[in-house]
């Protein structure tokens, strides 16, 4: 489990620790949003108040220990870092898989994951996923854990989805249990 989500059960344990820097992330959220309208005369789109799409310009909850130069960065902006390789069957463009997951905010809010639940299936290449997905489980094997930094353009874009606000990087870590 520490393996898979950073910084184990003291994670949960610290969580309000993490408090500080959520106010640090507010902070810098509402001075990037003030600066972006006094830039524009105060006319500015929506889109122009949007995060940055760059994940190297975005500023990670400590908690999430992410270090970018850990990482190998793919011609289409998609961070992936592996922390275990696994064993066996590699994943395909195409194949079904099964997995296990978390999803963060750069702040360190947990949006979504299903980690000691029933495993979630999928199959790879089609729309059933983020385009990080598609593109970051390829080339896992079985029992490999991956690390995941997803620029919007490769998640949800300018859209909300549920808790996830328009315009962000996602961080996912994502372990394969099974490759159909």
């Amino acid at each position: 489990m520490d393996l898979f989500w950073p910084g184990g059960r003291h994670m949960l344990v610290g969580a309000l620790g993490r408090v500080s820097d959520r106010l640090s992330g507010l902070v810098w959220s509402t001075v990037s949003v003030l600066v972006a309208c006094s830039c524009s005369g105060g006319e500015g789109s929506p889109q122009q108040l949007l995060p940055p799409n760059d994940p190297a310009e975005i500023f990670f909850a400590r908690d999430l220990s992410i270090d970018l130069d850990d990482f190998e960065r793919t011609s289409s902006g998609l961070y992936i870092q592996d922390l275990s390789e696994g064993a066996g069957t590699v994943a395909r463009r195409t194949s079904r898989v099964w997995i296990e997951y978390v999803g963060w905010l750069p702040d360190g809010t947990v949006f979504d994951g299903n980690v000691g639940g029933t495993p979630y299936a999928i199959r790879l290449g089609g729309n059933e996923v983020i385009r990080g997905w598609n593109q970051g489980i390829v080339g896992m094997r079985r029992g490999g854990i991956r690390r995941l930094v997803v620029r919007p353009g490769l998640a949800y874009g300018s859209s909300r989805r549920g808790d996830i606000p328009p315009g962000s990087t996602l961080i996912f870590h994502i372990k394969l249990i099974d490759v159909d």
